[in-house]
């Protein structure tokens, strides 16, 4: 027989633990994770211009204006646009966006880590809604503000809504680190809002992200190999500009940031709509028409002008096996039991969340970086979002419907009835299989 347990003492002590752990406790904490998170991720752009400061002494300028030029760069690195006299700049550095966010999610994993051993697994959710969240919100926009205060006076400045739209990045990471249904140190909240939903949406949502991942990798791929192959092309340009050491690493780095907007383009193109680098030009898989092209070495990869056949366009199958992948992967990880609907719905639903953050992250990288011809460059984002979403949809659903009529074909051949004859055999059978017939009965 299990023992009674004490009648009051242990049930009155949980009760005061519990009122007694406030969110508010874990606002310091948080203020202080969210700004040194901020400063973490200025590091990364005011050291680099520091060192280029000190590395090309005939530079008339102080130290002081490399800082506010770092510190433009860390707006824009926060999908902000920065204005430098009449030339506006708004293309996000789409790998830089993912250092920041990067460094943000080291130190929003280590603040939750530490919240929620701190308040226990009773209290982390409530502690996490109104203390981590908001706390690490708010410490990242401070350094915003204090970095924007840098930019005055400078040549490049922010626009108005800069520091409000700098908290993307504290928000990206939080949501990195929070949202996992499927996780048990996950806030109750979390999990609570995905069980409104169908029971799949935890793996679909998971399942969508690797597809969005899966995606950005092959651009990131379809670069990389036309770099390669065009380097000639590339070193060219790059000759043309008779600089020193320093000043090379300067334009090797910022060619690298813009890394990830190349792929961005490089899988518009895959999906068909193509990409610009300036107004009336256009590279699509029916044709490539540069036009005049600023002079970056990176664009030296870009190929000449040229009409291209039709079988060209063969390349949007590349979108739809990664929606035949991404289908395989909701059957690889769910069981639906003969739920046609809900087995569509959970397919398209993965395939849709895997185009909605590749073309969220398209349309940060998409902008400005100049006046002109330069006023517009990157994905045509509406076609893109379209193509996109009817070819990794589509395939996704290939999948799913071609999975669905081979398995009720096999069932209908495995309920066809057997007919059987006046003498008790199966009719239409040869003599062997009536000889094992019959001895299964006999032994039955």
């Amino acid at each position: 027989m299990r023992p009674l347990a004490p009648p009051s003492t242990t049930t009155t002590t949980a009760a005061t633990t519990t009122s007694s752990v406030s969110p508010s406790t874990a606002m310091p904490a948080a203020l202080r994770a969210g700004a040194l998170a901020a400063v973490g991720t200025w590091s990364v752009v005011v050291l680099p211009a520091l060192i280029g400061w000190v590395a090309a002494p005939e530079s008339s300028v102080g130290w002081f204006s490399a800082v506010s030029v770092a510190s433009a760069i860390w707006f824009l690195g926060h999908g902000q646009s920065v204005g430098a006299g009449p030339v506006a700049i708004s293309v996000t550095p789409l790998l830089l966006l993912l250092v920041f966010v990067y460094i943000a999610v080291r130190w929003a994993r280590r603040l939750a880590a530490t919240e929620r051993l701190r308040v226990g697994a009773g209290d982390w959710s409530r502690v996490a809604q109104w203390g981590v969240v908001p706390g690490f919100v708010i410490g990242y926009g401070l350094v915003s503000a204090v970095l924007a205060l840098f930019t005055l006076g400078g040549p490049a400045t922010p626009g108005v809504a800069a520091v409000p739209g700098s908290l993307i990045v504290p928000v990206a990471a939080l949501g990195f680190v929070l949202l996992r249904p499927d996780d048990d140190t996950a806030p109750a909240f979390v999990r609570a809002w995905f069980r409104r939903g169908p029971t799949w949406l935890p793996s679909v949502w998971r399942t969508g992200w690797r597809g969005a991942g899966l995606l950005l990798v092959v651009g990131l791929v379809v670069v990389v190999v036309r770099l390669v192959l065009s380097w000639s092309a590339v070193a060219d340009v790059q000759d043309q500009y008779g600089a020193n050491f320093g000043a090379l690493v300067v334009i090797a780095l910022a060619q690298l940031a813009l890394l990830g907007n190349t792929a961005t383009w490089a899988l518009s193109f895959l999906a068909g709509p193509g990409f610009q680098v300036a107004l009336g030009s256009a590279i699509t898989p029916a044709a490539a028409q540069p036009g005049l092209l600023p002079l970056v070495p990176v664009l030296g990869a870009l190929p000449q002008a040229a009409d291209y056949p039709a079988m060209t366009y063969a390349v949007v199958l590349v979108p739809v096996l990664v929606g035949v992948w991404l289908g395989r992967r909701v059957e690889a990880e769910l069981e639906f039991f003969g739920n046609v609907r809900a087995r569509l719905a959970a397919t398209a639903t993965a395939a849709l969340v895997a185009v909605v953050v590749v073309v969220v992250v398209t349309a940060l990288g998409n902008g400005a970086v100049g006046v002109d011809r330069l006023s517009a460059v990157g994905v045509p984002l509406w076609s893109f979002a379209a193509a996109l979403t009817a070819e990794v949809v589509g395939g996704a659903l290939l999948l799913a419907g071609a999975l669905v009529l081979i398995e009720r074909r096999r069932d209908g051949r495995d309920d066809e009835p057997t007919s059987v004859s006046p003498t008790g055999t199966a009719s239409g059978t040869g003599s062997e299989p009536d000889s094992q017939t019959g001895s299964v009965a006999d032994r039955d």
